[in-house]
């Protein structure tokens, strides 16, 4: 199904390097534009959005979404140095070219002839970029911040800018972003997963380097049937490069539902199922994390290709209440804040310091 509806541009409530979001006449009263995809509208414009998600009462956080401007001539939207050749968003009308880190057109092209090995190095991933804002605000109460790198995969929102916390993100010097596949819109372009992390060996990016899915993640409520699965993909590509894969566990008590509870099956399928290569885990213990989590800590132990990484929680807390003062908006997830769902934010900051100690120790190697 794909509904639409023609609408005239009431007000323009947001405009930024690549979204204009817009105060709209009819669906839901609201629209994101794309700049890259479509020419500018001012005031009185009317325009073509889908309104097939927002009828459904779905994603897009709850945006309708501009599919064409009307009565506009021909128009390019060419962001500077990009003289690519590789299509994204293939064969839909919204297809484009960029630059790629690994095109031939690419000053960079040059690095991809030969094979890449990640020589033992850790790589995250986690399932939703919610995540994200706390993994890097808690890198940021470091003295010296560590620097965040992440690779985005195309499994769910494949236009990365809809993101208000990536469009914060991509403001920070210490944030790096690569969009894979599909995907688009990160501060640098790549084919696939393997040219990406390629990209990050052959310039000895530091820091913290996480592979994860834009917003927008689906799940149909069966045992297969969830973007997150692409986690085993991953973990198994990591692994076969010669690096090490590290989950950051989906947690949750305050989820109603059931296959949420604990480790979320979005970890626990996928890690314990489809994952081929050796990985580590890692989840925070202590007295209140200790309950929540029994059940899932015995499973997960008893896998040979699983290492759990035991982080204690009360050195957790307290950065918790950090990253939110940090924050200039309000840390979520599902809606949840810390405080409505503290375990979810626990299993982030054990993964992030689990990586600083690993780091700190490797450092007086």
């Amino acid at each position: 199904m794909l509904t639409e509806e023609k609408v005239q541009v009431l007000n323009i409530l947001e405009v930024t390097d690549e979204v204009l979001r817009i105060k709209t006449s009819g669906g839901i009263g609201k629209a994101i534009l794309y700049r890259r995809l479509h020419p500018e509208v001012k005031v009185g414009d009317w325009v073509i959005v889908n309104t097939t998600a927002t009828k459904l009462k779905l994603g897009t956080g709850g945006w309708d979404v501009v599919r064409a401007v009307i009565k506009k001539g021909n128009y390019s939207f060419k962001n500077v140095g990009d003289a690519g050749h590789i299509m994204k968003a293939r064969y839909l009308s919204d297809q484009h070219s960029v630059l790629t880190v690994e095109s031939p057109e690419s000053k960079s092209h040059f690095l991809f002839k030969k094979r890449v090995s990640l020589n033992g190095k850790h790589i995250f991933i986690c399932e939703l970029h919610s995540m994200l804002p706390i993994i890097w605000f808690l890198l940021q109460l470091k003295k010296e911040s560590t620097p965040l790198t992440v690779i985005f995969s195309d499994e769910a929102s494949l236009p990365l800018v809809m993101s208000r916390h990536l469009t914060y993100l991509k403001k920070q010097p210490s944030f790096f972003s690569i969009t894979a596949g599909q995907s688009f819109g990160g501060q640098k372009e790549a084919v696939n997963l393997v040219t990406a992390l390629q990209y990050i060996v052959e310039q000895q990016l530091q820091g913290m380097v996480l592979i994860t899915l834009g917003p927008g993640v689906v799940g149909s409520n069966t045992h297969y049937g969830f973007s997150g699965l692409a986690q085993a993909n991953w973990a198994n590509i990591i692994g076969a490069l010669g690096g090490k894969p590290v989950w950051i566990p989906r947690l949750s008590e305050a989820d109603p539902r059931e296959r949420h509870k604990g480790v979320s099956h979005h970890t626990i399928t996928p890690l314990t199922e489809l994952t081929l290569m050796n990985s580590i885990l890692p989840i925070p213990i202590g007295n209140y994390s200790n309950s929540l989590l029994e059940r899932d800590w015995k499973r997960l132990t008893s896998y040979e290709h699983i290492e759990v990484k035991e982080v204690d929680e009360e050195h957790l807390f307290p950065q918790l209440i950090d990253v939110q003062e940090l924050s200039p908006f309000p840390l979520t997830s599902m809606g949840r804040t810390i405080d409505k769902d503290p375990l979810f934010f626990l299993g982030v900051a054990c993964a992030v310091h689990w990586f600083l100690e690993e780091e700190h120790h490797s450092s007086k190697v």
